[in-house]
Protein backbone atom coordinates (compact mmCIF):
# COMPACT_ATOMS: atom_id res chain seq x y z
CA UNK A 1 0.00 0.00 0.00
CA UNK A 2 1.37 3.38 -1.11
CA UNK A 3 2.13 5.71 1.78
CA UNK A 4 1.99 9.49 1.46
CA UNK A 5 4.32 11.71 3.47
CA UNK A 6 4.34 15.41 4.14
CA UNK A 7 7.35 17.45 2.96
CA UNK A 8 9.04 17.61 6.44
CA UNK A 9 8.60 13.89 6.98
CA UNK A 10 9.90 13.24 3.39
CA UNK A 11 13.05 15.23 4.07
CA UNK A 12 13.57 13.40 7.37
CA UNK A 13 13.14 10.09 5.50
CA UNK A 14 15.81 11.02 2.94
CA UNK A 15 18.24 12.06 5.70
CA UNK A 16 17.66 8.78 7.45
CA UNK A 17 18.28 6.73 4.23
CA UNK A 18 21.45 7.80 2.35
CA UNK A 19 21.05 4.89 -0.12
CA UNK A 20 17.73 6.26 -1.26
CA UNK A 21 19.34 9.65 -1.98
CA UNK A 22 21.98 8.02 -4.18
CA UNK A 23 19.34 6.10 -6.13
CA UNK A 24 17.36 9.28 -6.80
CA UNK A 25 20.47 11.14 -7.98
CA UNK A 26 21.40 8.35 -10.42
CA UNK A 27 17.88 8.20 -11.76
CA UNK A 28 17.83 11.96 -12.41
CA UNK A 29 21.26 11.88 -14.08
CA UNK A 30 20.31 8.99 -16.32
CA UNK A 31 17.11 10.68 -17.35
CA UNK A 32 18.95 13.90 -18.20
CA UNK A 33 21.49 12.04 -20.30
CA UNK A 34 18.78 10.31 -22.26
CA UNK A 35 17.07 13.63 -23.05
CA UNK A 36 20.30 15.21 -24.32
CA UNK A 37 21.33 12.24 -26.55
CA UNK A 38 19.88 12.71 -30.15
CA UNK A 39 20.89 9.20 -31.09
CA UNK A 40 18.81 7.79 -28.25
CA UNK A 41 15.74 9.99 -28.78
CA UNK A 42 15.61 10.79 -32.56
CA UNK A 43 15.20 8.32 -35.48
CA UNK A 44 15.58 9.18 -39.21
CA UNK A 45 12.19 9.25 -41.05
CA UNK A 46 11.39 6.21 -43.20
CA UNK A 47 11.81 6.56 -46.98
CA UNK A 48 8.65 7.72 -48.77
CA UNK A 49 7.44 5.50 -51.63
CA UNK A 50 7.30 7.60 -54.81
CA UNK A 51 7.26 7.15 -58.56
CA UNK A 52 10.26 8.33 -60.55
CA UNK A 53 10.78 9.31 -64.18
CA UNK A 54 14.05 9.70 -66.00
CA UNK A 55 14.19 12.78 -68.19
CA UNK A 56 14.86 12.03 -71.84
CA UNK A 57 15.29 14.44 -74.71
CA UNK A 58 11.92 15.04 -76.37
CA UNK A 59 10.29 17.33 -78.87
CA UNK A 60 8.64 20.57 -77.83
CA UNK A 61 6.04 22.18 -80.03
CA UNK A 62 4.87 25.70 -80.71
CA UNK A 63 1.16 25.46 -81.37
CA UNK A 64 -2.18 27.26 -81.34
CA UNK A 65 -5.60 25.84 -80.59
CA UNK A 66 -8.83 26.39 -82.52
CA UNK A 67 -12.35 25.03 -82.37
CA UNK A 68 -14.74 24.09 -85.14
CA UNK A 69 -16.80 21.32 -86.69
CA UNK A 70 -15.82 18.75 -89.28
CA UNK A 71 -17.35 18.80 -92.75
CA UNK A 72 -17.57 15.82 -95.10
CA UNK A 73 -15.98 16.32 -98.51
CA UNK A 74 -18.83 14.53 -100.25
CA UNK A 75 -22.42 14.78 -99.10
CA UNK A 76 -25.36 14.46 -101.49
CA UNK A 77 -29.11 14.70 -101.17
CA UNK A 78 -30.99 11.95 -103.00
CA UNK A 79 -33.97 13.22 -104.97
CA UNK A 80 -36.17 11.41 -107.50
CA UNK A 81 -35.86 12.46 -111.13
CA UNK A 82 -39.47 11.60 -111.78
CA UNK A 83 -42.66 11.66 -109.76
CA UNK A 84 -44.25 8.56 -108.34
CA UNK A 85 -45.27 6.69 -105.23
CA UNK A 86 -42.60 5.06 -103.06
CA UNK A 87 -42.97 1.33 -103.56
CA UNK A 88 -40.16 0.19 -101.26
CA UNK A 89 -37.14 1.47 -99.30
CA UNK A 90 -34.25 -0.93 -99.85
CA UNK A 91 -31.68 0.20 -97.24
CA UNK A 92 -31.64 1.37 -93.62
CA UNK A 93 -30.55 4.64 -92.06
CA UNK A 94 -26.91 4.51 -90.97
CA UNK A 95 -26.07 1.74 -93.45
CA UNK A 96 -22.93 2.15 -95.56
CA UNK A 97 -23.66 1.54 -99.25
CA UNK A 98 -21.55 1.43 -102.37
CA UNK A 99 -22.00 3.60 -105.44
CA UNK A 100 -24.84 2.30 -107.61
CA UNK A 101 -26.69 0.58 -104.76
CA UNK A 102 -30.53 0.89 -105.12
CA UNK A 103 -31.87 3.04 -102.29
CA UNK A 104 -35.62 3.20 -103.01
CA UNK A 105 -38.06 1.97 -105.66
CA UNK A 106 -40.93 4.03 -107.11
CA UNK A 107 -44.23 2.91 -108.59
CA UNK A 108 -44.29 4.67 -111.99
CA UNK A 109 -47.77 4.02 -113.40
CA UNK A 110 -47.85 7.44 -115.05
CA UNK A 111 -44.43 6.91 -116.60
CA UNK A 112 -45.53 3.59 -118.06
CA UNK A 113 -48.63 5.26 -119.52
CA UNK A 114 -46.43 7.99 -120.97
CA UNK A 115 -44.23 5.39 -122.65
CA UNK A 116 -47.25 3.67 -124.21
CA UNK A 117 -48.65 6.99 -125.39
CA UNK A 118 -45.32 8.00 -126.90
CA UNK A 119 -45.02 4.70 -128.73
CA UNK A 120 -48.52 5.12 -130.17
CA UNK A 121 -47.73 8.67 -131.29
CA UNK A 122 -44.52 7.46 -132.91
CA UNK A 123 -46.45 4.80 -134.83
CA UNK A 124 -48.97 7.41 -135.98
CA UNK A 125 -46.34 9.81 -137.34
CA UNK A 126 -44.59 6.87 -138.96
CA UNK A 127 -47.77 6.15 -140.92
CA UNK A 128 -48.07 9.84 -141.79
CA UNK A 129 -44.53 9.73 -143.13
CA UNK A 130 -45.39 6.80 -145.38
CA UNK A 131 -48.41 8.68 -146.72
CA UNK A 132 -46.35 11.82 -147.36
CA UNK A 133 -43.68 9.82 -149.15
CA UNK A 134 -46.34 8.22 -151.39
CA UNK A 135 -47.81 11.60 -152.18
CA UNK A 136 -44.33 12.87 -152.98
CA UNK A 137 -43.76 10.02 -155.43
CA UNK A 138 -47.12 10.73 -157.09
CA UNK A 139 -46.31 14.43 -157.35
CA UNK A 140 -42.91 13.71 -158.85
CA UNK A 141 -44.52 11.37 -161.41
CA UNK A 142 -47.02 14.05 -162.28
CA UNK A 143 -44.24 16.56 -162.71
CA UNK A 144 -42.35 14.19 -164.99
CA UNK A 145 -45.48 13.76 -167.11
CA UNK A 146 -46.03 17.54 -167.23
CA UNK A 147 -42.42 18.11 -168.24
CA UNK A 148 -42.76 15.61 -171.07
CA UNK A 149 -45.96 17.31 -172.22
CA UNK A 150 -44.19 20.69 -172.22
CA UNK A 151 -41.47 19.24 -174.40
CA UNK A 152 -44.06 17.80 -176.79
CA UNK A 153 -46.04 21.01 -177.02
CA UNK A 154 -42.88 23.03 -177.64
CA UNK A 155 -41.92 20.76 -180.48
CA UNK A 156 -45.43 20.96 -181.88
CA UNK A 157 -45.40 24.73 -181.63
CA UNK A 158 -42.08 25.00 -183.42
CA UNK A 159 -43.30 22.77 -186.25
CA UNK A 160 -46.54 24.76 -186.61
CA UNK A 161 -44.57 27.98 -186.77
CA UNK A 162 -42.46 26.52 -189.58
CA UNK A 163 -45.54 25.46 -191.52
CA UNK A 164 -47.20 28.84 -191.05
CA UNK A 165 -44.09 30.60 -192.36
CA UNK A 166 -44.18 28.34 -195.41
CA UNK A 167 -47.88 29.01 -195.88
CA UNK A 168 -48.75 25.35 -195.48
CA UNK A 169 -51.19 25.87 -192.60
CA UNK A 170 -53.27 28.70 -191.38
CA UNK A 171 -52.04 31.05 -188.65
CA UNK A 172 -54.88 29.80 -186.46
CA UNK A 173 -53.00 26.52 -186.07
CA UNK A 174 -50.05 28.46 -184.70
CA UNK A 175 -52.24 30.11 -182.09
CA UNK A 176 -53.62 26.72 -181.01
CA UNK A 177 -50.10 25.31 -180.67
CA UNK A 178 -48.97 28.32 -178.62
CA UNK A 179 -51.96 27.91 -176.30
CA UNK A 180 -51.24 24.22 -175.86
CA UNK A 181 -47.61 25.00 -174.98
CA UNK A 182 -48.58 27.61 -172.40
CA UNK A 183 -51.05 25.19 -170.81
CA UNK A 184 -48.39 22.48 -170.63
CA UNK A 185 -45.95 24.92 -168.98
CA UNK A 186 -48.60 25.91 -166.38
CA UNK A 187 -49.27 22.26 -165.63
CA UNK A 188 -45.53 21.67 -165.13
CA UNK A 189 -45.27 24.60 -162.76
CA UNK A 190 -48.23 23.30 -160.78
CA UNK A 191 -46.66 19.85 -160.67
CA UNK A 192 -43.39 21.28 -159.38
CA UNK A 193 -45.24 23.11 -156.60
CA UNK A 194 -46.97 19.91 -155.69
CA UNK A 195 -43.62 18.13 -155.53
CA UNK A 196 -42.23 20.87 -153.28
CA UNK A 197 -45.28 20.63 -151.04
CA UNK A 198 -45.01 16.85 -150.84
CA UNK A 199 -41.32 17.08 -150.00
CA UNK A 200 -42.12 19.56 -147.21
CA UNK A 201 -44.77 17.17 -145.95
CA UNK A 202 -42.21 14.37 -145.91
CA UNK A 203 -39.72 16.53 -144.02
CA UNK A 204 -42.39 17.48 -141.49
CA UNK A 205 -43.35 13.85 -141.07
CA UNK A 206 -39.70 12.95 -140.52
CA UNK A 207 -39.38 15.72 -137.91
CA UNK A 208 -42.54 14.43 -136.22
CA UNK A 209 -40.98 10.99 -136.12
CA UNK A 210 -37.82 12.32 -134.51
CA UNK A 211 -39.88 14.20 -131.95
CA UNK A 212 -41.96 11.12 -131.24
CA UNK A 213 -38.81 9.03 -130.85
CA UNK A 214 -37.36 11.60 -128.44
CA UNK A 215 -40.60 11.62 -126.45
CA UNK A 216 -40.55 7.86 -126.33
CA UNK A 217 -36.92 7.84 -125.20
CA UNK A 218 -37.67 10.43 -122.53
CA UNK A 219 -40.62 8.40 -121.34
CA UNK A 220 -38.42 5.30 -121.23
CA UNK A 221 -35.78 7.25 -119.26
CA UNK A 222 -38.43 8.28 -116.75
CA UNK A 223 -39.38 4.64 -116.52
CA UNK A 224 -35.71 3.91 -115.86
CA UNK A 225 -35.90 6.21 -112.83
CA UNK A 226 -38.03 3.64 -111.06
CA UNK A 227 -35.07 3.00 -108.75
CA UNK A 228 -33.22 5.75 -106.89
CA UNK A 229 -29.57 4.64 -106.68
CA UNK A 230 -26.59 5.88 -104.67
CA UNK A 231 -24.40 8.24 -106.76
CA UNK A 232 -21.48 7.87 -104.31
CA UNK A 233 -20.26 5.46 -101.66
CA UNK A 234 -21.37 6.68 -98.25
CA UNK A 235 -23.55 6.32 -95.16
CA UNK A 236 -27.32 6.59 -95.57
CA UNK A 237 -29.03 9.32 -93.54
CA UNK A 238 -32.57 9.59 -92.22
CA UNK A 239 -35.61 9.03 -94.45
CA UNK A 240 -38.15 11.89 -94.22
CA UNK A 241 -40.52 9.81 -96.38
CA UNK A 242 -42.00 6.34 -96.03
CA UNK A 243 -43.42 3.61 -98.23
CA UNK A 244 -46.64 4.76 -99.87
CA UNK A 245 -45.76 8.46 -99.93
CA UNK A 246 -46.05 10.25 -103.27
CA UNK A 247 -42.90 12.16 -104.16
CA UNK A 248 -42.24 14.80 -106.79
CA UNK A 249 -39.14 15.65 -108.77
CA UNK A 250 -36.59 17.32 -106.49
CA UNK A 251 -38.14 16.12 -103.20
CA UNK A 252 -35.63 14.80 -100.65
CA UNK A 253 -35.69 11.05 -100.03
CA UNK A 254 -32.51 10.77 -97.92
CA UNK A 255 -28.86 11.85 -97.81
CA UNK A 256 -25.55 10.11 -98.42
CA UNK A 257 -22.45 11.20 -96.51
CA UNK A 258 -18.93 10.03 -97.27
CA UNK A 259 -16.83 10.25 -94.10
CA UNK A 260 -13.60 8.85 -95.59
CA UNK A 261 -12.10 12.36 -95.62
CA UNK A 262 -13.25 15.39 -93.67
CA UNK A 263 -12.30 19.06 -93.71
CA UNK A 264 -12.07 21.47 -90.80
CA UNK A 265 -12.42 25.19 -91.46
CA UNK A 266 -9.88 27.26 -89.51
CA UNK A 267 -9.70 31.05 -89.16
CA UNK A 268 -5.98 31.67 -88.78
CA UNK A 269 -5.00 35.13 -87.43
CA UNK A 270 -3.21 37.23 -90.01
CA UNK A 271 -0.19 37.64 -87.70
CA UNK A 272 0.54 33.93 -88.32
CA UNK A 273 0.73 34.31 -92.10
CA UNK A 274 4.51 33.89 -92.17
CA UNK A 275 4.21 30.53 -90.42
CA UNK A 276 1.10 29.36 -92.27
CA UNK A 277 1.90 26.94 -95.10
CA UNK A 278 0.51 23.92 -96.89
CA UNK A 279 0.86 20.51 -95.18
CA UNK A 280 1.34 22.14 -91.77
CA UNK A 281 0.48 19.41 -89.21
CA UNK A 282 -2.85 19.71 -87.36
CA UNK A 283 -4.05 17.53 -84.48
CA UNK A 284 -7.67 16.90 -83.51
CA UNK A 285 -8.44 16.84 -79.79
CA UNK A 286 -11.65 15.58 -78.22
CA UNK A 287 -12.91 18.62 -76.24
CA UNK A 288 -14.35 16.36 -73.53
CA UNK A 289 -11.51 13.88 -72.91
CA UNK A 290 -8.63 15.98 -74.36
CA UNK A 291 -7.47 12.83 -76.14
CA UNK A 292 -5.92 12.87 -79.62
CA UNK A 293 -8.54 11.63 -82.09
CA UNK A 294 -6.92 12.38 -85.44
CA UNK A 295 -4.02 13.92 -87.31
CA UNK A 296 -4.11 15.84 -90.57
CA UNK A 297 -2.56 18.73 -92.42
CA UNK A 298 -3.39 22.11 -93.92
CA UNK A 299 -4.82 21.44 -97.41
CA UNK A 300 -6.16 24.88 -98.40
CA UNK A 301 -5.19 28.49 -97.69
CA UNK A 302 -7.43 31.31 -98.88
CA UNK A 303 -5.71 34.00 -100.96
CA UNK A 304 -7.75 36.68 -99.15
CA UNK A 305 -7.71 38.06 -95.61
CA UNK A 306 -11.05 38.70 -93.89
CA UNK A 307 -11.24 42.46 -93.40
CA UNK A 308 -13.54 42.15 -90.37
CA UNK A 309 -11.69 39.48 -88.42
CA UNK A 310 -8.20 39.95 -89.93
CA UNK A 311 -7.93 36.21 -90.39
CA UNK A 312 -7.26 33.80 -93.23
CA UNK A 313 -9.64 30.94 -93.98
CA UNK A 314 -7.73 27.66 -94.11
CA UNK A 315 -8.82 24.06 -94.29
CA UNK A 316 -7.21 21.03 -92.70
CA UNK A 317 -8.01 17.62 -94.16
CA UNK A 318 -8.21 14.46 -92.09
CA UNK A 319 -8.34 10.86 -93.24
CA UNK A 320 -10.98 8.80 -91.45
CA UNK A 321 -10.18 5.20 -92.33
CA UNK A 322 -11.21 3.96 -88.87
CA UNK A 323 -14.51 5.86 -88.94
CA UNK A 324 -13.92 7.65 -85.61
CA UNK A 325 -14.83 11.06 -87.03
CA UNK A 326 -18.25 12.26 -88.17
CA UNK A 327 -19.61 15.01 -90.38
CA UNK A 328 -20.61 17.97 -88.19
CA UNK A 329 -18.59 16.71 -85.19
CA UNK A 330 -17.42 19.49 -82.83
CA UNK A 331 -13.65 19.25 -82.30
CA UNK A 332 -10.70 21.10 -80.88
CA UNK A 333 -7.78 21.52 -83.28
CA UNK A 334 -4.13 22.20 -82.56
CA UNK A 335 -2.05 23.72 -85.34
CA UNK A 336 1.64 22.92 -84.79
CA UNK A 337 3.75 25.79 -86.07
CA UNK A 338 7.19 24.51 -85.09
CA UNK A 339 8.92 21.49 -83.53
CA UNK A 340 12.34 21.40 -81.90
CA UNK A 341 14.30 19.24 -79.40
CA UNK A 342 13.62 19.95 -75.75
CA UNK A 343 12.58 18.56 -72.38
CA UNK A 344 9.04 17.60 -71.33
CA UNK A 345 8.00 16.64 -67.81
CA UNK A 346 4.59 15.54 -66.47
CA UNK A 347 2.41 18.28 -65.06
CA UNK A 348 1.95 16.19 -61.87
CA UNK A 349 5.66 16.60 -61.08
CA UNK A 350 5.32 20.38 -60.58
CA UNK A 351 4.90 22.00 -57.16
CA UNK A 352 4.17 25.71 -56.72
CA UNK A 353 5.73 27.84 -54.02
CA UNK A 354 5.37 31.61 -53.97
CA UNK A 355 4.36 31.73 -57.60
CA UNK A 356 7.42 29.77 -58.69
CA UNK A 357 7.65 26.22 -60.07
CA UNK A 358 9.74 23.46 -58.51
CA UNK A 359 10.48 19.78 -59.09
CA UNK A 360 12.09 17.19 -56.85
CA UNK A 361 15.29 15.77 -58.36
CA UNK A 362 16.74 12.53 -56.97
CA UNK A 363 20.29 12.02 -55.71
CA UNK A 364 22.13 8.98 -54.31
CA UNK A 365 23.59 9.60 -50.82
CA UNK A 366 25.52 7.40 -48.37
CA UNK A 367 23.80 7.16 -44.96
CA UNK A 368 25.39 4.96 -42.22
CA UNK A 369 27.44 3.22 -44.90
CA UNK A 370 24.44 2.47 -47.10
CA UNK A 371 23.28 4.02 -50.36
CA UNK A 372 20.06 5.99 -49.99
CA UNK A 373 18.12 8.03 -52.55
CA UNK A 374 17.10 11.50 -51.40
CA UNK A 375 15.41 14.40 -53.16
CA UNK A 376 16.37 18.02 -53.71
CA UNK A 377 13.90 20.72 -54.58
CA UNK A 378 14.91 22.61 -57.73
CA UNK A 379 13.53 25.74 -59.33
CA UNK A 380 12.53 25.33 -63.00
CA UNK A 381 11.28 27.68 -65.69
CA UNK A 382 8.36 26.26 -67.67
CA UNK A 383 6.93 26.88 -71.11
CA UNK A 384 3.55 25.91 -72.54
CA UNK A 385 1.55 22.85 -71.63
CA UNK A 386 1.91 20.15 -74.30
CA UNK A 387 -0.64 17.42 -73.75
CA UNK A 388 -0.06 16.00 -70.23
CA UNK A 389 3.39 17.61 -70.01
CA UNK A 390 5.05 20.94 -69.42
CA UNK A 391 7.79 22.27 -71.64
CA UNK A 392 10.92 22.97 -69.56
CA UNK A 393 12.85 26.06 -70.63
CA UNK A 394 15.49 26.00 -67.88
CA UNK A 395 16.40 24.11 -64.70
CA UNK A 396 16.61 20.48 -65.88
CA UNK A 397 18.72 18.49 -68.28
CA UNK A 398 18.40 15.17 -70.00
CA UNK A 399 19.41 12.15 -67.89
CA UNK A 400 18.23 13.48 -64.53
CA UNK A 401 15.48 11.72 -62.58
CA UNK A 402 12.49 13.49 -61.02
CA UNK A 403 9.66 12.48 -58.69
CA UNK A 404 6.20 12.21 -60.26
CA UNK A 405 4.04 11.20 -57.28
CA UNK A 406 3.60 12.15 -53.62
CA UNK A 407 5.34 15.49 -54.05
CA UNK A 408 3.14 17.15 -51.38
CA UNK A 409 4.74 14.91 -48.72
CA UNK A 410 8.32 15.59 -49.76
CA UNK A 411 10.79 18.02 -48.22
CA UNK A 412 14.34 18.99 -49.08
CA UNK A 413 16.69 16.06 -48.46
CA UNK A 414 13.89 13.58 -47.71
CA UNK A 415 14.74 9.92 -48.37
CA UNK A 416 12.61 8.08 -50.92
CA UNK A 417 11.81 4.56 -52.01
CA UNK A 418 11.18 4.17 -55.76
CA UNK A 419 8.08 2.17 -56.70
CA UNK A 420 6.86 0.88 -60.02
Amino acid sequence: MLKLYSLPKYLNLLLANPVLVIILMLTTLTSGCQKNDPAANAQSPPPLPVKLQKIDAGTIEESSEFVGSLEAQQKVTLQPQTQGRIESILVSSGQKVQQGTPIASLSLDQAQANVASSIAAANSVQAALATAQAEQQQAEAQRTKAAANVQLQRTQFNRTQQLVSEGAVARQESDIARNNLQTAIADLQAAEKQVAASRAAVRQAQANIRQAQASTAAARVSLGFKQVVAPITGVVGEFPVKVGDYVNIGQTITTLTQNDSLDLNLSIPSNRLRQLRMNLPVQLIDPTTQQLIGTGAISYISPNVSSNQQSVLSKARFRNSQGRLRDGQYVQARVIWNRQPGILIPTVAISRVGGQSFVFVTENKTVNGQQQQVVHQRLVRLGDIQGPNYQVIDGLKSGETIVTSGILKLREGAPIQPIS
